[in-house]
């Protein structure tokens, strides 16, 4: 059986997400890897919004990173991305929209609108609206990890994909923004959170490109 193909961009953070996964799974994926704003016809046959990542499997288009990952979780189950107990599971899939909208969107969303250009109804000062929302979320995730022993959001020795989905953010973050990272003093459980990210073997997919798609 042929490895599963994933359309992805290296800038994307949820295609980035995705490429984390698999590596913290140690499964084989082909990549494809998209120009973003000459984006082929055939991404749009999978997901008609256009929009990496998608995951080809057989004749099956998955689309949207969470959904990727729960099937990858599903058919590969070993080593687990999330916690054993089925309460704590679903408490890391919500932590895990969180992460995704109010860390992860505000950031790569102020960035891309600065290198591509803001909406029509953008108001003029949309960038330093996301990434002031992103400075003011540090409070909540020193929150969260307080909540819990350990390094991780939902406690326990190792990560699951609630922070796992935080690396392209941790690993953007100082070479983009570094004026935007948590306080070492006020937030350091949060510093050290994204530190320890980064220092994953699975953080090197931030970084890794595909085969390009031509259109």
């Amino acid at each position: 059986m042929s490895s599963p193909r994933l359309w992805s961009w290296n800038l994307s953070p949820f295609a980035g997400k995705v490429r984390v996964a698999f590596a913290e799974k140690g499964v084989a994926v082909d990549l494809l890897e998209i120009h973003p704003v000459k984006r082929p016809p055939r991404l749009r046959e999978l997901n008609p919004t256009g929009r990496v990542p998608v995951l080809e499997v057989g004749d099956v288009a998955i689309r949207e990173s969470s959904a990727i990952c729960e099937w990858l979780e599903e058919t590969h189950p070993e080593p687990s991305l999330w916690p054993a107990d089925p309460a704590d599971r679903a408490a890391a899939r919500g932590l895990l929209r969180w992460v995704d909208d109010e860390l992860s969107a505000n950031f790569f969303l102020s960035m891309r609108k600065q290198a591509f250009g803001k909406d029509p109804t953008d108001p003029d000062d949309i960038v330093e609206r996301l990434q002031a929302r992103l400075v003011r979320r540090w409070d909540t995730l020193e929150a969260l990890l307080g909540r819990t022993e350990g390094m991780w959001l939902m406690g326990g020795g190792q990560p699951t994909l609630t922070d796992l989905a935080a690396i392209p953010l941790a690993v953007r973050l100082p070479q983009w923004r570094p004026d935007l990272q948590p306080d070492l003093k006020r937030h350091a459980r949060a510093a050290a959170w994204l530190a320890a990210l980064r220092e994953r073997p699975s953080a090197a997919e931030v970084d890794r490109r595909g085969t390009p798609v031509e259109v």
